[in-house]
């Protein structure tokens, strides 16, 4: 399969991102829909079905992570939703069913915002397998799940070695909470035991295995109709103890997913110098339209012509950058840093009976998915690994290809800091700098998610008309492990840490990872 010219690509797709803004103004949430007892059991029973015929991970997670057997819980779960009093209720019995299945790569109930685009992209997708009308329809069941079923404080919580900090300042009553305040107690309880207490007392006893992202946010289930916020004990940055009342907002605070965080993003970019031959980059975050990526990219390159090819260290930070936009790490923190073209290789794996099962035509397009942006060059099947029996795995070898293109004025060494919070685009871009051997890797392990053969596909529940994203295949790292499951490790392995409270280059200079690169590496 013949890489296609990017682009084209990149430019069909700033539009159709273009297209999803346009659309955040209309409201199309679909009418409450009024389901049976066989309704409820059938929508259970196909996601079992999805798991046993087509998953990559369920079995995997089993063995490698001890997550629950699904086809254990499937009759206790069918009997939850036969008994549910409520959408709400089989909404979250059904999400608890799902989080099991879906423990590993992109797995997650689609968004209101993500339904507008791909009602827009299905409009011009003749081979879709979902309608424009389905669409609109889990939009219902999108609402009630995350305006419905979370709430979140008035700042970010950010979890290190089973510790949750404050990741913005906050004022009460004429108070400030600095960021990285530490959270000791909430409603008298200790972190570990409220996060117990929920878990037995809210819809998150649905859940037959704990969800890392939901115990790291801590402060984000609704305990029920009453519910108003949590009495929260702080440590403040200079020792001392400070109680207060925090405010439960409604919903999942999520501004990534708002349209100020497409048009307002100057700061996602952040370029430091950090001694006079060092300098540091800070990538938030790979969302945006088009334009602002080519901002991101002429910032970087203003920064390089400035120091005038003095650096001979270059730190490239995208910490708990949980991803976004697949081109934005090639063509910014990659092919300018180039001189040659380079190739690398990597195998992933699919179900048999998932390929069979798909129309050719739907298959075809799902190859086109990842191809559109991964430069690719070639793919051919090869044996599976030690592990996987081919009469129902399929194994590829893709070869992928990067060439030079806009190259930066640099010619030192790059140190990459990563860690849990890197996924999806950001785990592409870390496990993908591994293969190429052109930076070393530094801090923790990232959360997982590289492209693989195939991108995300959507999966919709026959009976509500729930819409789910899972993923078809699995990506073998370069020592033979999942990369879904584990993540991409760092070539340096460092104590977890957090993230400068600012990025001048005086606070960035007391970070020790960063002293680590500089004095060590």
């Amino acid at each position: 399969m013949e890489w296609q010219n990017s682009d084209t690509w990149k430019n069909r797709f700033s539009l159709s991102v273009a297209v999803v803004v346009v659309l955040l103004a209309v409201v199309i949430t679909g009418c409450s829909p009024h389901l049976t007892a066989q309704d409820r059991r059938r929508d259970i029973e196909f996601l079992a079905h999805w798991a046993e015929n087509y998953s990559p991970f369920v079995e995997l997670n089993e063995k490698l992570k001890g997550c629950p057997s699904y086809k254990f819980l499937k009759p206790q779960y069918a009997q939850l939703a036969e008994e549910a009093e409520s959408n709400k209720e089989f909404l979250q019995v059904t999400y608890g069913y799902f989080s099991l299945i879906g423990q590993s790569g992109h797995a997650y109930l689609i968004p209101e915002i993500m339904l507008f685009g791909l009602q827009v992209a299905g409009l011009f997708d003749k081979q879709s397998e979902i309608s424009s009308g389905q669409y609109q329809k889990a939009a219902y069941w999108a609402k009630l799940f995350y305006q419905d079923s979370f709430v979140h404080p008035p700042f970010p919580i950010v979890c290190k070695e089973n510790k949750y900090f404050t990741d913005n300042q906050w004022r009460y009553k004429g108070r400030t909470v600095p960021r990285g305040s530490q959270i000791l107690k909430v409603n008298g309880m200790t972190c570990s035991s409220y996060f117990d207490y929920i878990k037995h007392n809210t819809w998150l006893c649905c859940l037959p295995h704990d969800v890392d992202w939901i115990e790291e946010d801590l402060l984000v289930v609704d305990e029920g109709e009453d519910f108003r916020g949590w009495d929260v004990d702080f440590l403040l940055p200079d020792e001392t103890i400070f109680h207060g009342f925090v405010p439960a907002g409604k919903g999942l605070d999520a501004p990534y997913m708002r349209l100020s965080f497409w048009l307002k993003r100057n700061d996602n970019c952040i370029c430091v110098e950090l001694r006079d031959d060092i300098g540091y980059i800070r990538v938030k975050s790979f969302w945006g339209f088009g334009k602002f990526i080519e901002q991101d990219r002429k910032k970087i390159k203003k920064f390089f012509e400035n120091a005038g090819g003095k650096y001979t260290k270059l730190i490239i930070d995208v910490r708990n950058n949980s991803g976004g936009i697949p081109y934005y790490w090639p063509d910014n923190l990659v092919r300018p840093f180039l001189d040659e073209t380079v190739r690398y290789k990597h195998v992933t794996g699919v179900r048999r009976k998932f390929m069979t099962d798909k129309e050719k035509p739907v298959l075809e397009q799902l190859q086109m998915g990842a191809s559109r942006f991964a430069y690719e060059e070639s793919i051919k099947e090869v044996d599976p690994p030690q592990g996987f029996d081919g009469k129902e795995w399929i194994f590829y070898e893709i070869t992928r290809k990067m060439e030079p293109q806009n190259r930066y004025n640099f010619k030192g060494d790059i140190f990459i800091l990563i860690d849990e919070g890197c996924g999806s685009a950001t785990d592409d871009y870390a496990n993908a700098v591994k293969r190429m051997g052109c930076a070393t890797l530094v801090g923790r392990n990232t959360g997982g998610g590289a492209a693989g053969y195939f991108p995300m596909i959507t999966v919709r529940l026959p009976a509500s008309g729930m819409i789910f994203v899972l993923e078809p295949d699995l990506v073998i790292n370069p020592d033979g492990s999942v990369d879904e499951l584990f993540g991409t490790a760092p070539d340096i392995i460092l104590p977890s840490a957090l993230i400068p409270t600012s990025f001048t280059k005086e606070d960035l200079l007391k970070d020790e990872w960063i002293k680590k690169v500089i004095n060590d590496l």
